[in-house]
């Protein structure tokens, strides 16, 4: 049994914070945006045994079932443990669920509604009884697409840059975006038991729509946008939003006023535009009839940066790049060195997935001669 000792750094730092930023109804909670590798080991305890996270869902912001709840939704064990790492009411509801589970009566009592109609939210959008499928066009913007009186309405729910852009606060020693999910690379009948049975039961692969990827209708969807069992399987499985919308999705089902920095970068650079990208649209860059071997360096990057890889964009199927002896794929390693004919440098003003600009490049990462 880990022990719980109800002293943690966590709550040291939270207690050692100054008032409230000036942009933000409160003191930003630092534990929460700590990675976990950097938790003390009380404090891991604490977020796993009481708070129900995993490594993954700490380190990426608003997919833990925790979150989803209020603070008086929480069960008594969940609340000692945010009462353990520092939390209040404020902070929790503020910093951690944004009153998303208050109903708009009681978010209008608080004061609340005028941040989210600041956001583009009505009282339909709120209660889901808007058009089918209408959102507020702001949750498809990114931070940087904000304009400042967005901005500041986003601050008053207590969202800033790196929790409404959700951060990936995951390790990533590849040259991908995001951390590769090896796991999604072993061919179907490579897959232990209980793999299989979530790949089936809860997110409806089939043997062939597992090994052909791409083939599947989960992965015509955002990570967002899967059905809440399917989006459940997806986590069990190791996804979350990154590298879901980027090695699965690849970005296909996002709005073209989504693409910002180095995704819009990544996108023009395979010769998208506006046009092409609607679904009316009968015509697409000659980029999409091209074999991997026959990009430029730079179309190379841009689809790296939408975590393809040669196999992955050529649609070869997972058995016949899988090493059954070795017990791993032969296409890519989670470490393995930037190949030499992908040009990062396209990224420099923009920066990449995080990186900041002048941080991408073949300064970063050693490259080598492999790759066709």
């Amino acid at each position: 049994m880990k022990s719980l000792t109800p002293i943690s750094t966590a709550a040291a730092i939270l207690a050692s914070l100054p008032a409230a930023q000036a942009s933000l109804p409160y003191a930003k909670p630092t534990v929460r945006f700590t990675p976990y590798s950097r938790l003390d080991t009380t404090s891991q305890n604490i977020v796993e045994d009481k708070l129900g996270y995993s490594e993954a869902t700490w380190n990426n912001f608003g997919i833990a079932r925790v979150e989803k709840k209020r603070w008086t939704s929480l069960t008594s064990n969940e609340r000692d443990g945010a009462n353990l790492l520092g939390f209040t009411e404020g902070t929790w509801d503020c910093f951690i669920n944004h009153y998303e589970d208050f109903s708009w009566e009681e978010l209008a009592e608080k004061g609340i509604t005028q941040h989210y109609e600041g956001l583009g939210w009505t009282q339909a959008h709120w209660e889901h009884t808007a058009e089918a499928g209408a959102i507020p066009y702001t949750e498809a913007r990114w931070w940087g697409q904000l304009t400042d009186t967005e901005k500041r309405s986003a601050n008053g729910i207590c969202f800033f840059e790196d929790n409404w852009d959700k951060k990936d606060m995951n390790p990533n020693p590849s040259f991908f975006p995001h951390p590769l999910p090896n796991f999604r690379y072993r061919p179907w009948n490579e897959l232990n038991a209980v793999t299989q049975n979530v790949a089936t039961n809860m997110m409806n692969y089939t043997e062939d729509s597992w090994n052909n990827l791409g083939t599947s209708l989960a992965e015509k969807n955002t990570f967002l946008n899967l059905g809440t069992e399917q989006r459940a399987g997806a986590m069990e499985l190791g996804f979350y939003t990154h590298t879901w919308d980027c090695f699965m999705n690849h970005y296909i089902s996002y709005y073209w006023s989504s693409f910002h920095e180095d995704l819009k970068v990544a996108i023009e650079t395979l010769g998208w535009t506006e046009s092409m990208w609607s679904d009316e649209a009968e015509l697409s860059p000659a980029s999409e009839s091209k074999p991997w071997s026959d990009l430029t360096p730079e179309e190379k990057a841009a689809a790296t940066r939408l975590c393809y890889f040669e196999e992955i964009w050529n649609g070869q199927p997972i058995v016949d790049w899988y090493d059954y002896d070795a017990g791993m794929n032969t296409a890519v390693t989670t470490d393995g060195p930037l190949p030499k004919d992908i040009d990062l440098d396209i990224f420099e003003t923009t920066g990449y997935a995080g990186k900041a600009p002048g941080d991408v490049g073949a300064s970063v990462y050693t490259a080598t001669g492999l790759g066709s």
